[in-house]
Formats: C-alpha cells, structure tokens, sequence
C-alpha cells in the first residue's frame, strides 16, 4: 500500500511539473510588458493590449515554429500563441521597433528539476534574498542566478551546486548583497545547468527592491529633441495604473498632455513632442505620490 500512495504522490508530482502555463504580455505605451518571458515548450502567451496601435510580430524564431503578425489595437485586443518549439523567439511591433518595443520568449524542454518553490523577498543585509526548493532533481550541476534591471539585459551574478539526482527536498538560498541601489525594481530567474552543460530557465520573477532610489522618472531621451519629436522614457510604478504627462512652454503655458498606462515595476515610455516651436519647456510626470519635473529643449 505505501508503494501505491508513494507512486500516486510521484504522479501527482510529474503531472504538476507538465502543467501548461499562459503568460501574459501587455502591451502599450510603445512596450511589451514583460519584455522577455522564460517558458517550456507547451505553454502559451497572450498578448493583451492596454492602449495604442502596435502589432506583435515574429522576427526571428526556431525552425520549425510558426510564425506569427497580428495587430494589437482597440479592436484586436488579445492574441494567444502555443510554443511548441524549443528556442529563442525575437518578436517586435512593426510600427515602434525603432522605439525600442521588442519582446523576447525564451523556451526550453521541462526542467530537469521540479521547482517546488522559488521567491525574492528582502535579505537582513538590505539586498536580495533568492530562495528555491526543489522537489526532485535529475542530472542536476547548479543553478546559476540571473539578475537584470531592465527586464531584457540579464547577467550571472553566482551559481549554487545543485544535488544532482534525488527524489527528495532540497532548499537552496542566495543573497545578493550587490542589488544595483539605483534599481526600484530587479528582475531574477534561475538557470538549470545539468552535468552535460544543457541549460533550461525558470520563470522570471521581479524584486520590489524597497532600498532602491525612490524615483519615478528613470531616464529620459534624447535631450535635447529634434523636431518632429519623439522623447523615451522609462519610469517605475508601484501599481498598476496611469502616469499623466504635461509639456509647458517658457510662459506656463501648457501646450502637451498625455496619459501613460503601466504595470508594476520598470516601464517603457514614449512621449511625442510633435513639431512645437522649437524652446525650453518644462515637463511633469504625474502618478499616484510621485510628481517630478525636467527641463527638455527642442530643436
């Protein structure tokens, strides 16, 4: 009878580690949100559009997996694509790739590992507490620990030995005591190395890095403009919601306004400047307790 329920238990177990998973990538405000999605083969992506006219189009994908374009726009407001190749897929919208609005899928065979868990939560020393646990392990070597805070730019920062072969669970941390501290927020996954250096990547999660800059506009670009204009921008947001753009001539005088959607976390932002008269102007960006001020001139 214990072998039963050991072998029911064991099922359960590989059963759950097959589950299909659907991911979800917004997309607006000149951007895919998330930008790059780690998967295994058999599991889905919808895209959702929040705002705007964009298209999610494949550029470069494994052979043997179908290509995809379709629009994103009020009246085509989602669109779901099954991987079923192992590989890395580039895709972009046609309209804003020069902006910068590309996504990447990165997708593999099933893990060689059942991660039981895996979270970031903050670490007594004020940087990153990355733990996991997995449930059985095969071939296993180590993990190596993936960090970026951009959301598309990921770097090796350590590696943990891994048990190699067991049934059985095994706990596993890493702090990282190096959390960029300009970084609201960071962005982690695990990457299986089995002993014949194949490598597979766990889901991405995001840190909420409470010690990092408190600051709603990251960057601006370029400075000055040329006109007609167009002035990127990332940005954080601590919820999901709306930041509220306002461009201001040398007289006060409010000539520009515009509404941005984000997710949680680092967003990507497009604000078109258009042909105003060329000068020094003032804009704000608004959202929830943040409200920040810059001086852009155009050409």
């Amino acid at each position: 009878m214990k072998k039963i329920y050991t072998l029911i238990a064991t099922l359960l177990i590989l059963k759950s580690s097959f589950a299909q998973t659907t991911f979800t990538v917004h997309v607006s405000n000149y951007q895919f949100k998330p930008a790059t999605v780690n998967a295994v083969v058999g599991d889905k992506i919808k895209w959702v559009w929040d705002e705007g006219i964009h298209t999610t189009t494949s550029v470069t994908i494994p052979s043997g997996a179908a290509a995809w374009d379709k629009p994103m726009d009020a009246s085509h407001t989602s669109f779901t694509y099954t991987l079923t190749t192992a590989g890395t897929y580039n895709y972009e919208c046609t309209f804003h790739a020069a902006f910068g609005m590309t996504g990447t899928l990165s997708v593999t065979g099933a893990l060689p590992v059942i991660l039981s868990s895996f979270g970031i939560s903050p670490a007594k020393t004020n940087g990153a507490l990355i733990a996991w646990s997995t449930a059985t392990e095969q071939n296993t070597d180590h993990f190596e620990i993936m960090r970026s805070t951009d959301d598309k730019n990921f770097t090796k920062i350590s590696s943990v030995s891994a048990a190699g072969n067991s049934s059985s669970i095994h706990n596993y941390s890493f702090t990282d005591d190096a959390v960029p501290s300009y970084a609201r927020f960071v962005y982690y996954y695990l990457s299986v190395v089995d002993k014949d250096g194949k490598k597979s990547s766990s889901n991405i999660k995001m840190f909420d890095n409470i010690n990092g800059k408190q600051k709603l506009i990251v960057s601006l670009s370029p400075n000055p403009i040329s006109r007609p204009g167009h002035l990127m921008l990332q940005f954080n947001a601590e919820k999901e919601g709306s930041m509220h753009v306002e461009l201001f001539n040398s007289s006060g005088k409010l000539v520009k306004e515009d509404n941005m959607s984000a997710v949680v976390g680092l967003n990507n932002g497009h604000f078109h400047v258009g042909d105003v008269p060329a000068g020094v102007y003032t804009i704000i960006f608004s959202m929830d307790n943040f409200k920040e001020s810059y001086r852009v001139v155009v050409q």
